[in-house]
C-alpha cells in the first residue's frame, strides 16, 4: 500500500472516531438514576448503601470534644467530622432545628418556627423521607423518639415509633439493626439537653457531662449491633452523629472570639462515618486578625482626651484639604443616639451651630457630620453598622475630583456612602480635637473604646484603606505613612496621654478618672454566613444522605445543603 493510501486511510478512520464522539456527547444526559423496579437495590462496589442517623440534642460540639467519648472517638479514623459544626442561628426552637435536619433547607423555607409547626410550608420542602420514596419507592425507613414533636415531623417514614425516653429509643434502634431490613434508621435522643436545661451546658456540670458519656456508650452498644448484622459484609453503611443544637454558656473570656463560633447554642458537632472514607477534621476557620493591648474606656462626660486648640490647628479641614481620618472603635451598647467620638469644633449641640466636624454614633450606625462656612445647615455622610463589642475600623475621606470634592465613608474598609462638600467652604477652627464626649446640649454620651487612630493629610486610595482597615498598627510600610500628621495607636497602657507617633508628636491629654483596661479581641471577623460555608451545618445533613444513597438532588427541591468530601 502507498503512503498516501495509507494517510487517506488512517485520516478516514480518525473521521469516524471523532464523528461518534460527537454524537455521543450530543446525546441527553439522564441526571436521574435509572428506576428499574423500584426495590431499595442501591448497589455500590462495596455493598448495599444504608443510613444510620442518630440525632442528639444539646450536645455542644466543644463539651462532646472534650468528654470521655471512646465509642465515637474509635469512629474517627474512617469519618468526616467536626466539632465546631452549626446549627442555624436563627432557629431558636427545636422544631426549627429537626425541620432543618430533615428537610436540608433553612428556617427562611420550611416555616418551622415553633414546636405548634403553625403554618409551616412542608409540603412545599418536605421531609427528606419523602424525596428517598420518590426515587425508591421501596426503601425503608425507621424513625424512632421520645418526642411527640419530633415524631410529627417524621412523616413518611414507614416505621415512625414514639417511645418513653433515651434508652427505649437505644432499645428501639439496636432491635431494628438486630431483626430488620431498614436502609434509613433515625435515632432521637434527647438525655444530654435535659441535662443540660437542669445544669449548665458545660463539662464543668457533672450532669451534664455524664449524659455526653452516657449517649457515648449508646452509641457503642449501636455500632456494636450494626457490625454484627449477618449480611453486613455486603452492606455499606453512613452512619450520621450530629447535634441539634448546643445550649447556652457564657465562655471564659480568652475563649470568646465574638464569632458565631463562640455562640455556644449554635455550637453543634456532625460526624459522617464510613468504613470506605478517609478521616478529615474539619476545624475552626481563620475569624479574623488578633487585637490585643490597654487601652482607655471613654465613657458619660467626664472620661475622654483633647490636644488643645493650639495645638490642634494641623487637624482642620479647609477648602482645599484632602484628608483621610480613620480609627477602630468597639461600642458597649448596643444603640446610641448622637454621642460624639472624635470632634474639632465649638461644640455639639442641637442645631449643629458652630462650624467644625464630628465623627458620631446614632441608632447602630455612625456618621461623619460637619457645617462649612459656606453651609447655612449642616451637612452628615452616614458609615455602616457597627456590632456591640466588637472593634470595627471607621474611616472617612476628603477626595477632590475634577473641581468638586466629595465626603466618603467605609466601615472595615468597605466603601458605605458619599456626599458633595464643594459648596460648603472651610470646616477649620481654633478649638481643641476632642476624643470621646464633646461639650454641647442634645445630644447622648458615649460608652466606647477608641484607638489606632490616623489622621492623614492625603486621599487615601480606596484600595489601601480596605488593605489596611484590619491592621491593627501601621508602619513606614504603609504607603501613605508620610503623609501621617496624626497616629495614636491608643493602647499606651499607662500614663496620662494617648502618644502620637507621627512626626507632629501632638499627645491627647487624658481627662477624668480614667482607667487603662486590657483587652483581647478579633478585628474585623468575617460575617456568621461568611464562616457557615466553611464548616458542616446541620441542613447539610439531608444532602449527605441523599447523595450517598445516589438519589440524584434535583434543582427544584432548592436544598440548603452541601455534600462533604473526604478529601
Amino acid at each position: 500500500m502507498s503512503t498516501i493510501k495509507k494517510y487517506k486511510l488512517l485520516m478516514g478512520v480518525m473521521a469516524a472516531i471523532i464523528a461518534i464522539a460527537i454524537l455521543s456527547c450530543n446525546k441527553d444526559f439522564d441526571r436521574t438514576l435509572t428506576a428499574k423496579d423500584g426495590t431499595d437495590t442501591t448497589k455500590v462496589r462495596y455493598g448495599s448503601r444504608k443510613v444510620l442517623y442518630l440525632i442528639v440534642d444539646g450536645a455542644r460540639g466543644q463539651s462532646v470534644a472534650a468528654a470521655n467519648i471512646p465509642n465515637i472517638t474509635a469512629l474517627l479514623p474512617t469519618s468526616i467530622y467536626s466539632w465546631v459544626a452549626l446549627n442555624e442561628p436563627e432557629a431558636t426552637q427545636n422544631a426549627s432545628n429537626w425541620a432543618n435536619m430533615l428537610t436540608g433547607v433553612k428556617k427562611s423555607k420550611s416555616l418551622v418556627n415553633d414546636d405548634a409547626l403553625t403554618n409551616n410550608n412542608l409540603q412545599n420542602y418536605p421531609i427528606i423521607f419523602k424525596r428517598i420514596k420518590e426515587s425508591r419507592p421501596q426503601t425503608k425507613i425507621a424513625a424512632y423518639t421520645s418526642s411527640t414533636v419530633f415524631k410529627s415531623l417524621t412523616t413518611g417514614a414507614d416505621i415512625s415509633d414514639l417511645v418513653a425516653g433515651d434508652d427505649q429509643v437505644k432499645a428501639a434502634v439496636i432491635n431494628q439493626l438486630n431483626t430488620d431490613t431498614a436502609s434509613v434508621v433515625v435515632g432521637h435522643f434527647t438525655d444530654v439537653d435535659k441535662a443540660g436545661i437542669a445544669s449548665g451546658y458545660d463539662n464543668s456540670f457533672p450532669a451534664y457531662k455524664a449524659a455526653i458519656e452516657k449517649f457515648d456508650a449508646g452509641v457503642g452498644e449501636i455500632m456494636s449491633t450494626l457490625k454484627k448484622r449477618k449480611n453486613y459484609a455486603n452492606e455499606d453503611w453512613l452512619v450520621v452523629i450530629a447535634s441539634s443544637d448546643g445550649g447556652a454558656f457564657t465562655l471564659p473570656p480568652n475563649a470568646d472570639d465574638q464569632t458565631i463560633f463562640s455562640k455556644t447554642a449554635n455550637n453543634a458537632f456532625v460526624i459522617y462515618y464510613s468504613a470506605s472514607y478517609k478521616k478529615r477534621i474539619l476545624v475552626k476557620p481563620f475569624t479574623g486578625n488578633r487585637y490585643l493591648g490597654k487601652t482607655v474606656k471613654l465613657v458619660g462626660q467626664d472620661i475622654r482626651a483633647e490636644i488643645a486648640g493650639t495645638d490642634a490647628d494641623v487637624y482642620n479641614i479647609d477648602d482645599t484639604t484632602k484628608m483621610t481620618i480613620e480609627l477602630k472603635v468597639k461600642k458597649n451598647k448596643d444603640q446610641f443616639f448622637w454621642p460624639s467620638i472624635l470632634g474639632k469644633r465649638n461644640e455639639w449641640s442641637s442645631g449643629h451651630p458652630s462650624v467644625g466636624w464630628v465623627i458620631y454614633l446614632e441608632d447602630r450606625y455612625w456618621y461623619f457630620e460637619w457645617r462649612g462656612t459656606k453651609d447655612g445647615d449642616y451637612r452628615q455622610c452616614r458609615g455602616g453598622d457597627l456590632i456591640q463589642g466588637r472593634w470595627e475600623n471607621l474611616s472617612v475621606k476628603l477626595e477632590q475630583r475634577g473641581n468638586q470634592r466629595f465626603i466618603r465613608t467605609y466601615t472595615n474598609g468597605t466603601f458605605n456612602n458619599e456626599l458633595e462638600i464643594t459648596a460648603s467652604g472651610s470646616l477649620a477652627n481654633t478649638n481643641a480635637l476632642k476624643l470621646g464626649y464633646l461639650n454641647g446640649q442634645g445630644h447622648g454620651e458615649p460608652d466606647v473604646y477608641v484607638s489606632d487612630i490616623r489622621f492623614f493629610k492625603l486621599s487615601v486610595p480606596d484600595g489601601v484603606i480596605q488593605q489596611y482597615a484590619c491592621e491593627t498598627a501601621i508602619d513606614q510600610s504603609h504607603p501613605s505613612y508620610n503623609y501621617l500628621v496624626g497616629y495614636w495607636p491608643a493602647t499606651d497602657g499607662n500614663g496620662d496621654k494617648m502618644v502620637d507617633l507621627s512626626s507632629q508628636a501632638r499627645d491627647f491629654k487624658l481627662q477624668g478618672p480614667y482607667v487603662w483596661e486590657n483587652f483581647n479581641d478579633l478585628i474585623c471577623p468575617p460575617s456568621a454566613s461568611t464562616l457557615a460555608v466553611l464548616v458542616p451545618q446541620t441542613s447539610d445533613i439531608p444532602v449527605q444522605v441523599i447523595n450517598w444513597l445516589k438519589i440524584a438532588n434535583k434543582q427544584n427541591w432548592a436544598l440548603d445543603g452541601r455534600v462533604w468530601l473526604d478529601q
